[in-house]
């Protein structure tokens, strides 16, 4: 029997700090996406509310609006390729993630709430909304906010029920100042016959009727300044970060192509372009 070498027990041990140096080298290399195991050959079922042209699920099975064109593009940036939708409603969609019954929420469905945020975890913003107001030549500039308007003592045009009109009373303009009208047509006339000074509504909203009015004398002013952006994500299960991390990725990706904006204008919601470059991040929006 060969007689055992001194230097057998530093080999072993240089063989196990290579060993334990070659797998934090690994963990190091491929990173948080990796270790979480991301199957790119999953299918990635994604909840939807079924509203167009945000989220829509055609008869033949195929996911479609803004929402759905987003996560796919974002995620097929990670190599993913096969999706399928799932309808539900919303107040569904968080315990379908939670149960691990869907992959994910589209970004056209949930916008991002803290209590929600306690639930789930959310991709930084997608799909924004604002209040905006539709104003003539001569108001430009004269109005950005309720405030101003209060000030002015104009008269403001406002979907009736909706939560322009509660907003205009709650930042101090008069009931009387207050007008109600029926549709976007009506609205459109009362405006260009001075019976209102501004017509309030969604960026989108005010975006359509301006568009569909031909008239150049019209102008868009989005947002009102006084009220909030409000912005939907993609959510998804909070073990599934990395599954969010690649979402993310993908979805910069988009906004610097300007592929966003391209999908955005598909829709009608160019709007939501601009009040994006404006709105504050998902952990800002997590925690006011």
């Amino acid at each position: 029997m060969a007689p055992k070498s001194r230097y057998q027990p530093f080999r072993k041990d240089v063989l196990r700090y290579r060993a334990a140096l070659g797998i934090v080298l690994a963990v190091a290399t491929v990173g948080p996406v990796a270790a979480q195991n991301l199957d790119v050959s999953q299918d990635v079922s994604v909840a939807i509310g079924n509203e167009p042209p945000y989220t829509e699920l055609k008869p033949d099975g195929t996911l479609s609006g803004a929402g759905p064109d987003i996560d796919r593009a974002a995620l097929e940036q990670s190599g993913f390729k096969q999706f399928s939708g799932v309808t539900m409603a919303y107040g569904a969609m968080i315990p379908a993630l939670q149960a691990n019954r869907v992959k994910m929420v589209s970004s056209g469905g949930l916008n991002i709430r803290p209590e929600r945020c306690e639930q789930v975890i959310f991709s930084e913003p997608v799909m924004c909304t604002a209040q905006a107001f539709l104003v003539r030549h001569d108001m430009a500039g004269r109005v950005n906010s309720y405030k101003q308007a209060a000030e002015l003592g104009i008269k403001i045009g406002v979907p009736a029920g909706g939560t322009q009109g509660k907003d205009a009373l709650a930042r101090g303009i008069k009931v009387q100042n207050i007008v109600n009208f029926p549709d976007n047509t009506s609205a459109v006339k009362m405006l260009q016959d001075r019976r209102i000074d501004a017509i309030a509504l969604n960026g989108d909203g005010v975006l359509d009727m301006e568009k569909r009015s031909g008239d150049a004398s019209l102008e868009a002013i989005i947002p009102i300044a006084d009220t909030p952006i409000d912005c939907a994500a993609a959510a998804f299960n909070k073990s599934d970060t990395a599954l969010r991390d690649a979402y993310n990725a993908g979805l910069k990706k988009l906004v610097a192509s300007g592929e966003f904006a391209t999908i955005m204008a598909k829709y009608g919601l160019q709007a939501n372009v601009d009040l994006l470059s404006k709105a504050k991040s998902t952990a800002e929006m997590c925690n006011r």
